[in-house]
């Protein structure tokens, strides 16, 4: 091998290992920020709804018709966002009662519209 392709080979490589360093910080970068961005989705669900108290609060507030007795209530949040880098994500939200009606607890998932991804647990709070 003479020292020209030797040369070759090495620029080559060095390209090689630079695109892959570049393409591993940006998939790194991306789900990171998509992270927070949940993470986000879901602290605005807890300020939005943590003040309601009660299931009729809820129901009028998520602007739903649910049977007097379901439990959890599950509702789909109206607004899209844009966490996903894509159009097919949306933050779901169920609110567990007490036999009184009043609120126990908050859940916030991430769903993405796709066949087989289950929704994935964000956040819970209680009350």
């Amino acid at each position: 091998m003479n020292l020209r392709t030797a040369l070759i080979l090495k620029v080559v490589g060095l390209l090689v290992m630079a695109f892959l360093t570049i393409a591993i910080v940006a998939g790194c970068w991306i789900t990171r920020t998509e992270d927070a961005c949940w993470k986000h989705e879901a602290a605005e669900a807890f300020q939005k709804y943590g003040s309601l108290k009660t299931r009729s609060e809820i129901l009028r507030s998520v602007d739903a018709e649910q049977a007097s007795g379901s439990n959890p209530v599950e509702v789909i949040e109206k607004d899209p966002n844009g966490c996903s880098f894509g159009s097919n994500g949306r933050t779901v939200l169920r609110f567990y009662f007490d036999k009184r009606n009043k609120l126990t607890t908050i859940q916030v998932f991430r769903d993405y519209i796709a066949s087989d991804y289950k929704m994935v647990l964000i956040e819970e709070r209680k009350y």
